[in-house]
């Protein structure tokens, strides 16, 4: 069942502003990552957290009316981030050290929840990036979620082929890859339709100067 996009809204913060939020968050990615997809990552109690979720880490919450339902976590590559630090065998080109590329991990919505879902949180991602003046987000993927891109023409590069790094809890492999999203418009055109509707989405921004972003008068279209 897809919703309006004005039953959607999010909240991008840190730990240190917003911690009670941040540790639903927490909770919602064991959920998600450990208890639905079978990853084996450190958990305590009903958290998933890891040595990268520290103070200079941006948390992005896709919330549909009250009900927290996805989000990711967003860290600029001038600091130590996942996929260089703990997979840089993805890799046969140099992975980004700059303050324009921002690594994107943890991303996802909750399974069943509503169909628009994953196309809203891809147009908060590209939202963030674009109130972050980034011109390149850098992730490690899966290639369900490489396939879903190329779908929606946003064109990926990758960082080397994929590879296996790993089973899951049920004893199946992992295969993943690293690769960048450029986020020049004119050279990536099937990001527009995502951006515009990041823009459409109402955004609370705690750590931008921004701040708030409202929604428009006009309800905007959710790319199919």
């Amino acid at each position: 069942m897809s919703h309006p996009l004005g039953e959607y809204h999010a909240l991008v913060t840190t730990e240190e502003r917003h911690p009670a939020h941040v540790q639903a968050l927490l909770r919602l990615r064991k959920r998600l990552f450990v208890d639905h997809c079978g990853w084996i990552l450190t958990t305590t109690g009903d958290v998933e957290r890891d040595q990268f979720d520290v103070w200079y880490t941006e948390h992005c919450l896709l919330f549909l009316g009250s009900e927290l339902i996805g989000g990711f976590r967003a860290i600029r590559t001038d600091y130590p981030y996942l996929t260089k630090s703990v997979f840089p065998q993805l890799a046969q080109r140099r992975f980004p050290s700059r303050r324009d590329a921002w690594e994107i991990s943890r991303f996802g919505v909750l399974p069943g929840v509503t169909a628009s879902a994953a196309r809203v949180n891809y147009a908060l991602m590209f939202r963030f990036a674009e109130l972050r003046g980034a011109d390149a987000l850098v992730a490690m993927a899966d290639l369900t979620y490489e396939r879903f891109l190329a779908r929606m023409r946003i064109q990926t590069h990758r960082y080397g082929p994929p590879q296996v790094i790993g089973n899951d809890r049920f004893g199946r492999p992992l295969t993943a890859l690293a690769g960048e999203i450029p986020l020049d418009r004119a050279g990536n055109p099937g990001l527009s339709k995502f951006i515009d509707l990041g823009r459409q989405l109402e955004i609370h921004d705690a750590t931008h100067v921004l701040g708030r972003s409202s929604l428009p008068e006009r309800p905007a279209q959710i790319p199919a």
